[in-house]
């Protein structure tokens, strides 16, 4: 009998698994299935809750014959799979009114909601907190206020994205619910009206962190300021302390708050003690000041000796979080800038030698060290490949003066003949070599100084009021005359992939030539007075010490660089589109932070969304109103730039094309 049942209960078994669907489908036939029906309720009553003026809603209807996740016809904003609704997107469709969140807490696979940029009102509600099994909320660009409710962070567990920006939020933040969120990710609150203190703690999983433009006072904490760039705290005049500051004490903006109804013996004494915080603090800046001053006429004296001179370097580009600012300098005064037109120069020769210093272009008044040793000098950073000064001459010449380090991979000849060759180049978006000095310690570059300081600068490190703001026009000009300048320098300064022969007479691929600019990045843009982009340090790769190149030059920064240690030319593609995300999306790439800390890896950011059909909504707000278009078309050139893969990027030349088209359609 044991045997006989062996035999006969698979069949029986595959039986039934056969015939119990199709038994319950029969029974079903003409009804909607439970999770359907769930699903049209939950959304009919979220419906209800918000004005739909452009009609794009109308399928949501309880006549529709089709669930909202039926396979042959969907309903529109609804994201499935396989049979159930698990994402809400209703982005760009004027929505107004409240939003119902309670009204779908009950859907069980429901994990991303996305109502960016409509015009959705009222307090966040408590409901929120209902939304226990989201993993993403989307809800920038709308008119929401009030307060966050604490019960966001302790209710939805699962949360890993949260877009608050660009609403009318309100009251502080709920510190004690935000650190304890644990699998936040992602917080975005800029443009809002915040205030109180930032946080002493935040989530260890919270990668991007953005509370810039609030109302934000006090000092940010040390361990907060370590993990996220500068740029994540900007536009809060009541705040200080961010990553890359040089003050180690905090002075609040506006008047001191009064204590509470002090005694006249308190209030003096308060007041007598400020005062004297004022002085040691004043105190301690101009002793600071007397030692930089000191230091530097110490130096330029000893570089004197040395037959050196001071040099400043344009690709520490007033960068953000490096702990360099660019000064935002005056109109020049007459003779001040001078146009250096290298083609005319005279590197064919050697320049003119000037003692030590050689000067490259005949059409610039004549200097050498001595001129420099005496020029008001002022010090703009430290960056990757040197020291960088801008030094204004008596002769009325403004000049930048970078002192190279990391440079003796080659020697004076071979030096002196790239930088002759480097100085015989123009291009209206490349900025040239006027002049250079080189001993075996010491080795300078000498160009022309730029007044408008770096692109990264404008973008993320300018937080005064009246600092310029790049509209799109703006950037679109500054993308279109990169790609020109790169292309330039890719055609006169690429070399052409050749191949070796062996001694058998077998022909095999040589490696790649070096990138011909090697540190393209948004530091290393500079802007001139009419703000056209003028490209600096290009060309080095082949005079840095192979040990310096992987940290001195930002091509490495490219995949193949950080996985193989090899770059070639389609590295510099790859930097050319964090540059054109950069300029998209207004955030500050984490790829230039050698530590990955902080910043937004805009590249992997713009990828998934385009993949995910997203684009438009990570276009920077400052621009979207003037050309979300254009931006969303250029925002996909550089996801096609910065692809993983060297081979599937796009060339220069095509890059340059297809930046060269969207320039041309959107003016």
């Amino acid at each position: 009998m044991v045997t006989l049942l062996a035999f006969r209960l698979p069949p029986l078994f595959f039986f039934f698994l056969v015939l119990l669907p199709l038994i319950a489908a029969a029974a079903d036939d003409g009804n909607m299935p439970q999770e359907g029906a769930e699903a049209m309720a939950a959304l009919l009553n979220l419906k209800k809750s918000f004005a739909d003026p452009t009609g794009r809603l109308e399928a949501w209807s309880a006549a529709s014959p089709f669930a909202p996740c039926d396979a042959a016809s969907p309903w529109p904003g609804v994201q499935c799979y396989k049979g159930s609704l698990v994402g809400i997107r209703l982005t760009h469709m004027n929505l107004s009114g409240t939003f119902d969140f309670g009204a779908v807490a009950k859907l069980p696979r429901l994990h991303s909601v996305n109502l960016k940029h409509n015009a959705l009102s009222g307090p966040l509600p408590p409901s929120l907190g209902t939304l226990r099994g989201l993993r993403a909320l989307y809800l920038s660009s709308n008119n929401f206020s009030g307060p966050i409710p604490a019960a966001v962070f302790a209710n939805m567990r699962w949360l890993k994205k949260l877009y608050l920006d660009n609403n009318r939020i309100t009251g502080p933040l709920p510190a004690d619910a935000i650190a304890s969120a644990p699998r936040l990710i992602e917080l975005h609150l800029d443009h809002n009206q915040i205030d109180g203190p930032v946080p002493s703690k935040l989530p260890d999983s919270l990668k991007r962190f953005n509370v810039s433009h609030n109302r934000l006072s006090g000092s940010i904490p040390p361990s907060v300021a370590v993990r996220y760039d500068a740029s994540s705290f900007a536009g809060n005049p009541g705040l200080c302390g961010s990553q890359g500051s040089d003050a180690a004490v905090c002075v609040a903006a506006g008047p001191a708050l009064p204590p509470a109804m002090p005694s006249p013996t308190e209030a003096d004494y308060a007041a007598t003690e400020e005062e004297t915080s004022v002085f040691v603090v004043v105190g301690i800046i101009l002793l600071v000041i007397l030692l930089v001053s000191g230091a530097m006429v110490l130096m330029l004296r000893q570089d004197e000796r040395n037959s050196a001179a001071p040099a400043w370097d344009y690709y520490a580009g007033t960068a953000v979080g490096a702990g360099a600012s660019a000064s935002k300098s005056a109109a020049p005064r007459a003779g001040e800038m001078v146009a250096v037109d290298v083609a005319g120069g005279s590197s064919s020769h050697g320049g003119r030698r000037m003692g030590e210093f050689v000067l490259l272009n005949d059409h610039i008044p004549a200097f050498g060290l001595p001129d420099l040793m005496k020029a008001s000098a002022e010090v703009l950073g430290n960056g990757t490949l040197g020291s960088a000064y801008k030094a204004a001459m008596r002769n009325g010449v403004t000049v930048a003066v970078k002192r190279l380090r990391d440079m003796n991979r080659v020697g004076r000849e071979e030096f002196e003949q790239h930088v002759q060759m480097l100085g015989g180049l123009h291009h209206p978006n490349v900025l040239p070599p006027v002049g250079y000095h080189y001993r075996k310690e010491e080795k300078l570059i000498v160009s022309e100084y730029m007044p408008r300081g770096s692109l990264l600068y404008i973008l993320h490190g300018d937080q005064s009021p009246n600092r310029l703001i790049l509209d799109w026009q703006g950037r679109l000009r500054v993308a279109v005359g990169v790609v020109r300048g790169l292309a330039f320098l890719h055609e006169r300064l690429g070399i052409p992939a050749g191949r070796l022969v062996s001694m058998d007479g077998a022909d095999f691929d040589a490696p790649p030539p070096p990138p011909p600019h090697g540190n393209l990045k948004s530091g290393n843009i500079l802007l001139d007075a009419d703000m056209e982009p003028r490209l600096v340090d290009y060309g080095f790769f082949p005079l840095v010490n192979a040990a310096q190149a992987p940290q001195a030059m930002f091509a490495f920064r490219s995949p193949e660089g950080t996985t193989r240690g090899v770059v070639s030319a389609r590295s510099d593609v790859y930097c050319l589109g964090v540059v054109l995300l950069e300029l998209v999306t207004g955030r500050f790439p984490s790829q230039y932070l050698l530590n990955a800390r902080g910043g937004t890896d805009v590249v992997n950011w713009a990828a998934t969304a385009v993949a995910e059909g997203g684009e438009r909504d990570l276009v920077d707000p400052a621009i979207a109103a003037a050309g979300r278009d254009a931006a969303v078309s250029l925002l996909r050139v550089g996801v096609r730039c910065a692809n993983p893969e060297p081979e599937r990027r796009l060339s220069v030349a095509e890059a340059a094309s297809m930046v060269e088209e969207i320039g041309a359609g959107a003016s």
